[in-house]
């Protein structure tokens, strides 16, 4: 549905499309009521629910649920997509500080611009909601787990940018045509590129909420808690209670 190449550039070069990316957790003890804390930036449980509410409800009205409730497995998997975006976007920005890589709000504008006029167009005349429900309800409609919550749609437009700025500036050094379906030239991007996210993802300060799982380094992807993020066990609290009480590095 949604066809700009610009978007489908994270599937070339991650892991031949994975969605999540894995990173080292680490720093200090989390923040309370903190959902995650990226680079220093923190994300309450409160935002991380919203945004799950928010997503829910455009696709309850838009039929996508068939009349069925979603579960507290579903409000995980969104839960956790949310969290994968800011760490995602974290290292391929830490990637784009160490080329020397800028990505404005310029560029930003310009992919967002492409991005809505295609959902739109996807979506047909009949949809009449903001922007962000556009794209939002686009990715709902394809199946795919992306699970992107209307109000963190420009902060994904932004990774897809860094993304697309990066892939160049490798691309260029190379000298292959970074949109080039051949095999040759996606496994020289993926050469170069896949190091630079390995190093990005052990240099960038993360921290989890214990209730969203955790990131396993090994497969670069996040690991499910063991319940439901809702209704933790007394483990799962007490785990987390000395997650926060052990003293920063």
């Amino acid at each position: 549905m949604i066809q700009a190449r610009s978007v489908r550039l994270a599937a070339v070069i991650v892991l031949g499309g994975a969605v999540a990316l894995a990173t080292t957790a680490c720093g200090g003890p989390m923040q309370a009521g903190a959902a995650a804390v990226v680079q220093g930036q923190r994300t309450s449980d409160r935002d991380i629910q919203s945004q799950v509410a928010a997503y829910e409800t455009l696709r309850t009205d838009n039929g996508l649920t068939q009349n069925a409730a979603p579960t507290d497995a579903d409000r995980a998997q969104v839960a956790r997509a949310q969290i994968n975006f800011l760490v995602q976007t974290a290292v391929w920005q830490k990637v784009a500080d160490g080329l020397g890589v800028t990505v404005g709000p310029a560029d930003d504008a310009k992919l967002r611009s492409t991005v809505v006029e295609e959902t739109r167009s996807a979506l047909g005349p009949d949809f009449h909601g903001s922007d962000n429900e556009a794209v939002s309800l686009a990715f709902a409609k394809t199946q795919q787990p992306n699970y992107l919550a209307p109000s963190a749609v420009p902060g994904w437009v932004h990774y897809q940018a860094l993304i697309k700025a990066v892939v160049a500036d490798e691309a260029a050094k190379l000298k292959v045509d970074p949109e080039l379906n051949d095999q040759a030239s996606q496994t020289a991007m993926q050469q170069a590129v896949i190091p630079l996210l390995d190093q990005a993802a052990k240099e960038i300060d993360v921290k989890i909420s214990p209730r969203y799982g955790t990131f396993d380094a090994a497969s670069r992807q996040l690991v499910t808690a063991d319940t439901s993020w809702l209704r933790p066990t007394e483990a799962q609290i007490a785990g987390a209670m000395a997650q926060m009480q052990q003293p920063a590095q």
